[in-house]
């Protein structure tokens, strides 16, 4: 239950940071909101790291460089929803990217890439995603 309680905080806070960097962009630019999101983000990261960190940053050279791509998949999405958030607004922003979130997690457990089991897609996680989409229409329509 508590990992429960803390994703859905966390979805609280992801849906601050549409609005929030839309907000910097003004003042600005796009993409330089963005990099400043990430380069805000980097320091606030850094300083547990340095306090309490338990791995080696430095081992990052051991590691596929597929695994790197973590942090070009957060700047497209942030860019993405700082450009999309002030034209159509934040529900509907993070409903879409919700539903793109839940395509890819049933590509994903359907085929158990990246080490996990694979979970078959069937009629009922077909159905949750016509629903989303459902939602997204409701929320998209004026």
């Amino acid at each position: 239950m508590y990992y429960i309680a803390l994703v859905v905080f966390a979805g609280c806070i992801v849906a601050l940071q549409p609005p929030i960097n839309a907000a910097l962009s003004r003042t600005v630019g796009l993409l330089e909101s963005g990099l400043i999101s990430f380069a805000i983000g980097a320091i606030f990261l850094a300083v547990p790291v340095l306090l309490m960190g338990r791995g080696s940053v430095f081992r990052v050279i051991e590691t596929p460089v597929w695994q790197w791509a973590g942090g070009v998949l957060g700047a497209f999405m942030v860019v993405s929803t700082t450009l999309a958030a002030p034209r159509i607004g934040v529900l509907a922003t993070l409903v879409a990217m919700i539903f793109g979130n839940l395509v890819m997690a049933a590509i994903i457990d359907h085929n158990g890439w990246f080490g996990l089991n694979a979970i078959p897609f069937d009629w009922r996680r077909m159905l949750g995603l016509v629903l989303v989409l459902a939602g997204i229409a409701l929320v998209v329509r004026r």
